[in-house]
């Protein structure tokens, strides 16, 4: 069983301490508009939507957010690429001490397929008394879903962090919406979840573990909430629910409808993060980069000549399905704390997953 795991993503590296952190969410990240009676489900404006952030110092599981050293916290609204520093007004209020919590009083979608929020936090260094910025977004999006269109929606109603053994479990949720109610008669649920030794279609596609119950690890497989323990997940865990519409007098019926969650621990002592020579876009069938993990521990970075681990390296293909032979005839992985990726290697996109043991 591997120890460490990583997926690839950018991160800007200081000669000084790493940071990384999360926005956490009380609502769902798609908001479902039915323009037949102009209504939002969840409404922001009764149900106030509440955006917190938690700063952690790479490979630590204490969230830092409200120390001392941090200098200050700004939200930003990012609407098409543009960037606009959030102050209290009519729809947003902001928390006056840290952790500076957004609240989001009105449905500031109206109009739009969606927006990213982003949090820019100043963070002063007490070794080197460097000032070092953090910037991390979270996006929501909005579902025009009028007339009885049918659309899955899985989010964690009690977050998507288990932080330093003090969250006993954690809950995926998975709401059929239809126009902008939830359909909760005549619905089959299974859950499944990302797993690159799986080879064979389990139901949820090449490279997903369908699961079934078992204490202390996953509850509620077949039912539309999936209770997650600690122990399912090994610094993070995506799990899939595919919901199906058994009602044979609806117009979708045997129908299936698909949404993702990604559940975080940062109570592991490990963590890999992985970086990229090249960044993160090829153009035009173009491109080449080298992908490195790093594992850190503690907050410093371990088995820099990659000698103590083995490294395992997966791909899985712009579907989201894990790539067979990715290392060879029968072999799924390739091997190495370093991996080549060529534009021969991105059919549109392609996402790297790494396997520390």
């Amino acid at each position: 069983m591997a120890i460490a795991t990583g997926q690839f993503t950018i991160i800007d590296y200081n000669d000084a301490l790493t940071l990384t952190g999360y926005i956490g969410s009380n609502k769902a990240k798609t908001q479902m508009f039915n323009p037949d009676n102009n209504s939002y489900n969840p409404d922001w404006s009764t149900g106030n939507l509440v955006l917190t952030p938690s700063l952690f110092k790479l490979g630590t599981a204490s969230d830092i957010i409200t120390d001392a050293a941090v200098q200050s916290i700004d939200w930003y609204d990012v609407t098409n690429g543009t960037e606009t520093i959030i102050t209290a007004n009519a729809s947003y209020a902001i928390g006056a001490s840290k952790p500076k919590s957004l609240t989001v009083k009105t449905n500031v979608l109206a109009g739009l397929p969606g927006k990213d929020f982003m949090c820019k936090i100043v963070y002063r260094d007490p070794s080197t008394n460097l000032d070092l910025i953090y910037k991390m977004s979270i996006s929501f999006s909005r579902v025009v879903n009028g007339g009885g269109i049918a659309d899955a929606v899985a989010w964690c109603p009690d977050g998507n962090v288990f932080k330093n053994g003090t969250v006993a479990s954690l809950k995926a949720q998975c709401d059929l919406w239809r126009g902008s109610v939830i359909d909760s008669t005549l619905v089959s649920y299974q859950w499944y979840q990302q797993d690159s030794s799986v080879t064979t279609d389990q139901g949820g596609g090449v490279g997903w573990r369908k699961l079934v119950d078992a204490a202390n690890v996953v509850t509620g497989t077949t039912s539309n909430i999936l209770v997650i323990y600690p122990s399912a997940v090994n610094v993070y865990g995506v799990f899939k629910c595919i919901a199906k519409d058994t009602d044979s007098g609806s117009n979708t019926y045997n129908q299936f409808f698909v949404d993702t969650v990604t559940i975080a621990d940062q109570s592991d002592p490990l963590q890999v993060t992985i970086i990229s020579t090249g960044g993160d876009v090829f153009k035009n069938g173009v491109g080449s980069t080298t992908l490195t993990a790093k594992v850190y521990q503690a907050g410093n970075e371990i088995d820099t000549a990659g000698a103590k681990y083995t490294y395992k390296w997966f791909k899985y293909d712009k579907d989201g399905t894990l790539v067979a032979n990715f290392g060879g005839t029968g072999i799924n992985f390739k091997a190495g704390k370093t991996l080549a990726v060529g534009d021969a290697d991105v059919d549109v996109k392609a996402t790297f997953s790494v396997e520390v043991n």
